[in-house]
């Protein structure tokens, strides 16, 4: 059974193997009251369960889709090294890119090629959101094999034959951009891009979207944006409609042909529930995957194995435990002097190597202690970014997606364009940078639509160039 959670929906897909072929058996579909993070996850659960029930769906073990909105991404080139290198490099990447401690995440990786080099995307997920999912998927009664990235199982998301194309996935919650290219997905990233218009509807910010789009392109390596030659559209079938107007003069202008689904019978979620559901069942048409999995990007902890469960068990033992020290003592003092003696011997080796590189460095960081002085050490940007981000709520409700300073002559002039959840949330944060001492001359100069609205908030900084 495949499962996604898509735009505040339950999609449910019983797959089964047929004469050789695989048939769908029974679908469900139906609104959750309760959002996957609801920290009461029986009660998420159980409410899954009821409609597994009433659809009269009673297989439990199932492939589940992540939401999108929980995958953060980082894409990183990878010059020819060993595996121990490789992971180490990707290891300090992800380090640089992600927001949060390694630790914290579960990291599956797509390696995919261009003529010329070889890269990896990192898609990273909060443990702690795997976490509430497995025990939403527990409460249900649900044995899930696999925590799928539910878009790019979508059939030709990730061309078998390296072929390159840009899928965008709207809904009424917002849209999903997923770039694959040399058989392996080079961006993925999601954003708020429809609004409500006066009369009520839900329509695409084309504008916003348009333009979340051609930074993600630009952003391709060019050897793997030279490879990249389609849009597909596909999600809610009106947006999908206003999303084809809006950006097909773009499109044809950097040689895109536009792919938009011959039917809109089937619901994205449902799409997406199925595709997770076939390619677990039949792992051999998915060239793509990582690791030998069912599915091309895993983020499935994984399980403990027999060993490491009778460690546990037996860890709280006093007798076992002081064995394991004694034991660990000894070896511990073996391995210890033999790994010095066996890295000094390697460091040796190692300077003899570097030891030109590293006397040319030293030259250059001479010259840069020489002719710091000339450089300005204020960061006059980052003071007032640090400012403005004092002024703005912690909770979310305000969000700005351009930042630009304009520095005069005589004066420096701010501007912030972003998303208002909450008109109150606008109002204390206009009011706060008009107290900011360093501050002058805030005014609210556009705000447009319905909450979650689009502002443009611009001020005079006169905090100076130093503190």
């Amino acid at each position: 059974m495949g499962l996604s959670f898509t735009d505040g929906q339950l999609r449910a897909v019983l797959m089964a193997r047929s004469k050789g072929k695989l048939e769908i058996v029974k679908s469900a579909a139906a609104a959750l009251s309760l959002d996957l993070l609801q920290p009461e996850s029986e009660l998420v659960g159980r409410e899954i369960a009821n409609h597994l029930d009433a659809a009269g769906i009673s297989e439990r073990t199932c492939v589940i889709a992540i939401p999108a909105s929980w995958v953060m991404s980082q894409h990183s080139a990878l010059p020819e090294l060993s595996p121990e290198d490789e992971n180490s490099l990707l290891q300090i990447e992800a380090e640089k890119g992600f927001p949060c401690d390694l630790s914290q995440l579960q990291i599956a990786r797509s390696a995919h090629r261009s003529a010329t080099a070889t890269y990896v995307t990192q898609l990273a997920v909060r443990k702690e959101q795997l976490e509430q999912l497995a025990a939403v998927a527990k409460a249900a009664r649900l044995k899930p094999v696999s925590f799928s990235l539910g878009l790019a199982a979508l059939p030709g998301v990730i061309a078998s034959n390296g072929d390159g194309r840009i899928t965008v996935a709207a809904e009424s919650h917002g849209a999903t951009l997923v770039v694959t290219a040399g058989g392996g997905i080079v961006a993925f990233r999601t954003c708020e891009a429809v609004i409500e218009s006066e009369a009520g509807e839900k329509v695409v910010n084309g504008g916003a979207l348009a333009r979340e789009l051609r930074i993600t392109y630009e952003q391709v390596p060019a050897d793997l944006r030279a490879g990249v030659r389609q849009l597909s559209l596909c999600g809610d079938e009106a947006l999908v409609r206003q999303l084809a107007e809006r950006l097909g003069d773009w499109a044809r202008a950097v040689g895109f042909s536009i792919e938009m689904p011959k039917s809109t019978e089937n619901r994205l979620g449902e799409m997406i529930a199925q595709s997770v559901a076939e390619q677990w069942l039949e792992p051999a048409r998915s060239t793509h995957a990582l690791a030998g999995s069912g599915s091309p990007v895993e983020f499935l902890p994984p399980r403990p194995g027999r060993l490491e469960t009778m460690m546990a068990r037996y860890n709280s033992k006093r007798l076992a435990t002081a064995g394991v020290l004694v034991g660990g003592l000894v070896a511990a003092t073996i391995v210890i002097f033999g790994w010095q003696e066996f890295r000094v011997l390697s460091l040796r080796s190692e300077w003899g190597v570097m030891e030109a590189q590293v006397t040319a460095l030293k030259a250059v960081q001479d010259q840069i202690r020489a002719y710091r002085p000339w450089y300005d050490r204020s960061f006059t940007d980052l003071r007032i970014l640090a400012r403005v981000t004092q002024c703005f709520p912690e909770n979310g409700s305000l969000t700005a997606k351009s930042f630009d300073v304009h520095q005069g002559a005589a004066v420096t002039t701010v501007s912030i364009s972003g998303t208002a959840r909450d008109a109150q949330a606008l109002l204390r944060a206009q009011e706060k940078l008009s107290k900011a001492s360093e501050i002058e001359g805030v005014n609210l100069e556009n705000i447009s639509g319905k909450m979650p609205a689009q502002f443009t908030l611009t001020f005079r900084w006169i905090g100076g160039s130093g503190s």
